[in-house]
Protein backbone atom coordinates (compact mmCIF):
# COMPACT_ATOMS: atom_id res chain seq x y z
CA UNK A 1 0.00 0.00 0.00
CA UNK A 2 1.25 3.50 -0.80
CA UNK A 3 0.67 6.64 1.23
CA UNK A 4 0.52 8.75 -1.94
CA UNK A 5 -2.76 10.23 -3.15
CA UNK A 6 -2.44 9.85 -6.90
CA UNK A 7 -4.04 13.17 -7.87
CA UNK A 8 -1.97 15.15 -5.35
CA UNK A 9 1.20 13.32 -6.35
CA UNK A 10 0.54 14.09 -10.01
CA UNK A 11 0.21 17.83 -9.30
CA UNK A 12 3.44 17.86 -7.28
CA UNK A 13 5.23 15.80 -9.94
CA UNK A 14 4.18 18.38 -12.52
CA UNK A 15 5.33 21.34 -10.41
CA UNK A 16 8.69 19.67 -9.74
CA UNK A 17 9.10 18.87 -13.43
CA UNK A 18 8.46 22.48 -14.41
CA UNK A 19 10.71 23.78 -11.62
CA UNK A 20 13.62 21.69 -12.92
CA UNK A 21 13.25 23.03 -16.48
CA UNK A 22 14.98 26.38 -16.87
CA UNK A 23 13.05 27.19 -20.07
CA UNK A 24 9.75 25.55 -19.13
CA UNK A 25 8.07 22.48 -20.60
CA UNK A 26 5.74 21.73 -23.48
CA UNK A 27 2.53 19.83 -22.90
CA UNK A 28 3.82 16.84 -24.84
CA UNK A 29 7.04 16.83 -22.79
CA UNK A 30 5.09 16.83 -19.54
CA UNK A 31 2.84 14.05 -20.82
CA UNK A 32 5.79 11.82 -21.71
CA UNK A 33 7.83 12.56 -18.58
CA UNK A 34 4.88 11.93 -16.25
CA UNK A 35 3.50 9.03 -18.28
CA UNK A 36 0.10 10.67 -18.01
CA UNK A 37 -2.83 11.22 -20.40
CA UNK A 38 -2.57 14.39 -22.46
CA UNK A 39 -6.06 15.57 -21.51
CA UNK A 40 -5.57 15.33 -17.75
CA UNK A 41 -2.08 16.86 -17.93
CA UNK A 42 -3.48 19.79 -19.89
CA UNK A 43 -6.21 20.33 -17.29
CA UNK A 44 -3.62 20.29 -14.49
CA UNK A 45 -1.50 22.83 -16.36
CA UNK A 46 -4.51 25.08 -16.94
CA UNK A 47 -5.39 24.87 -13.25
CA UNK A 48 -1.85 25.87 -12.26
CA UNK A 49 -2.03 28.77 -14.71
CA UNK A 50 -5.40 29.91 -13.35
CA UNK A 51 -4.07 29.80 -9.77
CA UNK A 52 -1.01 31.85 -10.66
CA UNK A 53 1.64 29.18 -10.10
CA UNK A 54 2.50 28.66 -13.78
CA UNK A 55 2.49 30.89 -16.86
CA UNK A 56 2.11 29.79 -20.48
CA UNK A 57 4.23 31.52 -23.12
CA UNK A 58 1.86 32.10 -26.06
CA UNK A 59 4.70 32.09 -28.60
CA UNK A 60 6.58 28.95 -27.55
CA UNK A 61 3.61 27.23 -25.86
CA UNK A 62 5.91 26.36 -22.96
CA UNK A 63 4.78 26.34 -19.34
CA UNK A 64 7.08 27.81 -16.67
CA UNK A 65 6.76 28.73 -13.02
CA UNK A 66 5.79 32.34 -12.45
CA UNK A 67 8.47 34.58 -10.99
CA UNK A 68 6.34 35.09 -7.88
CA UNK A 69 5.98 31.38 -7.21
CA UNK A 70 9.62 30.60 -7.97
CA UNK A 71 10.68 33.35 -5.54
CA UNK A 72 8.54 31.89 -2.77
CA UNK A 73 5.88 34.57 -3.02
CA UNK A 74 3.15 32.17 -1.93
CA UNK A 75 5.16 30.90 1.01
CA UNK A 76 6.46 27.93 -1.03
CA UNK A 77 10.09 27.21 -1.76
CA UNK A 78 10.31 25.21 -4.96
CA UNK A 79 13.20 22.75 -4.80
CA UNK A 80 13.67 20.82 -8.05
CA UNK A 81 15.58 18.14 -6.12
CA UNK A 82 12.92 17.62 -3.45
CA UNK A 83 11.62 14.36 -4.90
CA UNK A 84 15.15 13.00 -5.30
CA UNK A 85 16.08 13.81 -1.72
CA UNK A 86 12.81 12.42 -0.37
CA UNK A 87 13.51 9.11 -2.13
CA UNK A 88 17.14 9.00 -1.08
CA UNK A 89 17.21 10.09 2.56
CA UNK A 90 15.65 7.02 4.22
CA UNK A 91 17.96 4.76 2.21
CA UNK A 92 20.96 6.94 3.08
CA UNK A 93 20.08 6.66 6.77
CA UNK A 94 19.99 2.87 6.55
CA UNK A 95 23.31 2.86 4.71
CA UNK A 96 24.96 4.97 7.42
CA UNK A 97 23.86 2.52 10.10
CA UNK A 98 25.04 -0.46 8.06
CA UNK A 99 28.49 0.95 7.25
CA UNK A 100 29.25 3.32 10.10
CA UNK A 101 30.24 5.94 7.49
CA UNK A 102 28.62 9.19 6.37
CA UNK A 103 26.70 9.47 3.11
CA UNK A 104 26.10 12.30 0.67
CA UNK A 105 23.80 12.69 -2.32
CA UNK A 106 25.01 14.76 -5.26
CA UNK A 107 23.50 16.15 -8.45
CA UNK A 108 24.64 18.12 -11.49
CA UNK A 109 25.20 21.81 -10.76
CA UNK A 110 27.32 24.29 -12.70
CA UNK A 111 29.81 23.68 -15.48
CA UNK A 112 32.41 21.22 -14.24
CA UNK A 113 30.77 20.82 -10.86
CA UNK A 114 28.24 18.84 -8.88
CA UNK A 115 26.68 19.84 -5.58
CA UNK A 116 25.59 18.00 -2.45
CA UNK A 117 21.83 18.24 -1.84
CA UNK A 118 21.60 15.84 1.12
CA UNK A 119 23.95 14.45 3.75
CA UNK A 120 23.59 11.98 6.61
CA UNK A 121 26.54 12.03 9.01
CA UNK A 122 27.58 8.85 10.81
CA UNK A 123 27.18 8.79 14.60
CA UNK A 124 30.73 7.62 15.32
CA UNK A 125 33.63 9.33 17.05
CA UNK A 126 35.81 9.65 13.94
CA UNK A 127 33.79 10.39 10.81
CA UNK A 128 33.89 12.13 7.46
CA UNK A 129 31.50 15.07 7.09
CA UNK A 130 31.34 17.03 3.85
CA UNK A 131 31.09 20.79 3.53
CA UNK A 132 27.82 20.85 1.61
CA UNK A 133 28.50 24.36 0.31
CA UNK A 134 31.82 23.35 -1.23
CA UNK A 135 31.72 22.81 -5.02
CA UNK A 136 32.25 19.18 -6.06
CA UNK A 137 34.59 19.05 -9.10
CA UNK A 138 33.72 16.41 -11.69
CA UNK A 139 37.31 15.32 -12.26
CA UNK A 140 38.48 14.38 -8.75
CA UNK A 141 35.44 13.23 -6.78
CA UNK A 142 33.49 9.99 -6.75
CA UNK A 143 30.20 11.84 -7.16
CA UNK A 144 31.55 13.85 -10.09
CA UNK A 145 33.03 10.87 -11.90
CA UNK A 146 29.81 8.89 -11.54
CA UNK A 147 27.70 11.74 -12.90
CA UNK A 148 30.00 12.37 -15.88
CA UNK A 149 30.34 8.67 -16.72
CA UNK A 150 26.56 8.46 -17.01
CA UNK A 151 26.58 10.93 -19.91
CA UNK A 152 27.58 10.03 -23.50
CA UNK A 153 31.31 9.43 -23.77
CA UNK A 154 31.54 12.17 -26.41
CA UNK A 155 30.58 14.71 -23.69
CA UNK A 156 33.18 13.68 -21.12
CA UNK A 157 36.06 15.84 -22.30
CA UNK A 158 33.98 19.00 -22.39
CA UNK A 159 32.44 18.25 -18.99
CA UNK A 160 35.84 17.74 -17.39
CA UNK A 161 37.17 20.96 -18.93
CA UNK A 162 40.36 21.92 -20.70
CA UNK A 163 42.37 22.67 -17.58
CA UNK A 164 44.86 23.03 -16.28
CA UNK A 165 43.16 20.90 -13.65
CA UNK A 166 44.38 21.88 -10.18
CA UNK A 167 45.65 19.35 -7.65
CA UNK A 168 43.28 19.60 -4.70
CA UNK A 169 45.52 17.27 -2.67
CA UNK A 170 48.83 15.59 -3.40
CA UNK A 171 46.87 12.52 -4.55
CA UNK A 172 44.66 14.28 -7.11
CA UNK A 173 44.81 12.90 -10.66
CA UNK A 174 45.12 15.94 -12.92
CA UNK A 175 46.10 14.39 -16.25
CA UNK A 176 43.04 14.64 -18.48
CA UNK A 177 43.84 11.48 -20.44
CA UNK A 178 44.13 9.50 -17.22
CA UNK A 179 40.84 10.91 -15.96
CA UNK A 180 39.05 9.90 -19.16
CA UNK A 181 40.39 6.36 -18.72
CA UNK A 182 39.12 6.34 -15.15
CA UNK A 183 35.69 7.45 -16.33
CA UNK A 184 35.58 4.47 -18.68
CA UNK A 185 36.27 2.12 -15.76
CA UNK A 186 33.63 3.85 -13.65
CA UNK A 187 31.03 3.29 -16.34
CA UNK A 188 31.97 -0.38 -16.78
CA UNK A 189 32.07 -1.10 -13.05
CA UNK A 190 29.02 0.93 -12.07
CA UNK A 191 30.81 2.76 -9.25
CA UNK A 192 33.69 5.11 -8.48
CA UNK A 193 36.26 4.97 -5.69
CA UNK A 194 38.31 8.11 -5.02
CA UNK A 195 41.01 7.86 -2.35
CA UNK A 196 42.08 11.22 -0.88
CA UNK A 197 41.99 13.08 -4.21
CA UNK A 198 39.50 15.62 -2.87
CA UNK A 199 40.07 15.50 0.90
CA UNK A 200 43.03 14.09 2.81
CA UNK A 201 41.89 11.29 5.09
CA UNK A 202 38.68 10.75 3.13
CA UNK A 203 37.69 8.11 0.57
CA UNK A 204 34.55 8.43 -1.51
CA UNK A 205 32.60 5.54 -2.99
CA UNK A 206 29.73 6.52 -5.28
CA UNK A 207 27.21 4.82 -7.54
CA UNK A 208 24.70 6.24 -10.04
CA UNK A 209 21.03 6.88 -9.40
CA UNK A 210 18.76 6.51 -12.44
CA UNK A 211 15.33 7.98 -13.14
CA UNK A 212 12.50 6.10 -14.84
CA UNK A 213 13.91 6.93 -18.29
CA UNK A 214 17.28 5.41 -17.40
CA UNK A 215 19.13 8.71 -17.11
CA UNK A 216 21.75 9.25 -14.40
CA UNK A 217 20.28 12.08 -12.31
CA UNK A 218 22.29 11.78 -9.09
CA UNK A 219 25.06 9.93 -7.31
CA UNK A 220 24.89 8.29 -3.88
CA UNK A 221 28.20 8.46 -2.05
CA UNK A 222 29.67 6.97 1.12
CA UNK A 223 32.35 9.22 2.59
CA UNK A 224 34.68 6.88 4.44
CA UNK A 225 37.59 7.57 6.76
CA UNK A 226 40.45 6.21 4.65
CA UNK A 227 42.32 4.29 7.33
CA UNK A 228 39.35 1.99 7.90
CA UNK A 229 38.14 1.76 4.30
CA UNK A 230 40.33 -1.05 2.95
CA UNK A 231 39.19 -3.53 5.61
CA UNK A 232 35.63 -3.23 4.34
CA UNK A 233 36.20 -2.11 0.75
CA UNK A 234 34.11 -4.80 -0.96
CA UNK A 235 31.28 -4.44 1.56
CA UNK A 236 31.16 -0.66 1.14
CA UNK A 237 31.11 -0.86 -2.66
CA UNK A 238 28.38 -3.50 -2.69
CA UNK A 239 26.28 -1.60 -0.13
CA UNK A 240 26.56 1.73 -1.96
CA UNK A 241 25.59 0.16 -5.29
CA UNK A 242 22.64 -1.61 -3.69
CA UNK A 243 21.49 1.60 -2.00
CA UNK A 244 21.79 3.60 -5.22
CA UNK A 245 19.77 0.89 -6.95
CA UNK A 246 17.10 1.14 -4.26
CA UNK A 247 16.83 4.90 -4.76
CA UNK A 248 16.59 4.34 -8.52
CA UNK A 249 13.70 1.93 -7.93
CA UNK A 250 11.93 4.59 -5.88
CA UNK A 251 12.24 6.88 -8.90
CA UNK A 252 10.68 4.28 -11.19
CA UNK A 253 13.80 2.69 -12.67
CA UNK A 254 13.49 -1.10 -13.13
CA UNK A 255 15.25 -3.21 -10.50
CA UNK A 256 18.28 -5.24 -11.52
CA UNK A 257 19.88 -8.28 -9.98
CA UNK A 258 22.40 -7.38 -7.24
CA UNK A 259 26.11 -7.90 -7.89
CA UNK A 260 27.64 -10.97 -6.34
CA UNK A 261 29.92 -10.30 -3.38
CA UNK A 262 32.82 -12.61 -2.72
Amino acid sequence: MTDNVLSAARVLDLIELIAAASDGVLLREATVRLNAPKSSTLMLLRTLVNRGYVARDPLSDRYALTDTFRAGGYGWHVDPHAALVAAARPIMEELVVALGESTTFGVFHAAGQAKVVAQVVADVEVRYAADTDRPIPFYCTAIGRVLVSGRPESDWSQMIGDGPLPAVTRHTVTDKGAILEILGRVRRQGHAVVVEEFALGGTGVAAPVFDREGRVVAALNAGCVTNRFEDKRDRVIAAVKAAAGAVSEQLGHPARAPDAVT
